[in-house]
């Protein structure tokens, strides 16, 4: 059974497909064991496969697939009215994609932004933008779709097919 680290883990193998074990949990904010079940439970659900070169390498149809229509499902996220944190979702990404909804905002304080509180997927999510904007624009956009409407996951699932196009 997949866990939320897990989608946070293959958006990072997608990204950065030759990092080790230890530079994957230090940037996701998890143990290396818990990198190296994660990595495990993509390939047993085949969303990535083994490789010599690699950690594992993303099946990039079934995980766009999976993330475009399965973790919305799968990984309901709790949410709080009120928040102040780092924004997600589409309200993360450039003006020109940006809701008109209320932003999503993951909970800390290493933002301002004010706005719905969504729990991320991994701990050291509210450190990306700083420290892997590609990684952190991925995340956002699975937050779009796990909670936006069905105009921004439309918007999401096209941003998130030219990521795993590129």
């Amino acid at each position: 059974m997949l866990r939320p680290a897990d989608i946070a883990t293959l958006l990072y193998l997608r990204r950065h497909p030759a990092d080790t074990y230890s530079a994957m949990a230090e940037r996701l904010g998890i143990s290396k064991s818990t990198a190296h079940e994660s990595v495990a439970r993509l390939i047993k659900s085949r969303l990535a496969h083994a490789s010599r070169e690699a950690m594992a390498v993303v099946a990039d149809g079934p995980a766009f697939d999976f993330l475009a229509f399965g973790v919305p499902y799968a990984f309901v996220p709790d949410t709080v009215p009120q928040a102040r944190g780092v924004l997600t979702g589409l309200h993360a990404l450039p003006s020109d994609a940006t809701s008109t909804a209320l932003a999503l905002v993951w909970p800390s304080r290493l933002g301002d932004a004010r706005g719905i509180g969504v729990a991320p997927l991994v701990p050291a999510a509210p450190d990306l933008p700083h420290r892997d904007p590609a990684l952190y624009r991925m995340l956002a956009l699975v937050d779009a779709l796990r909670l936006g409407d069905a105009r921004e996951r439309e918007i999401a699932r096209e941003l998130l097919r030219a990521e795993f196009a590129g």
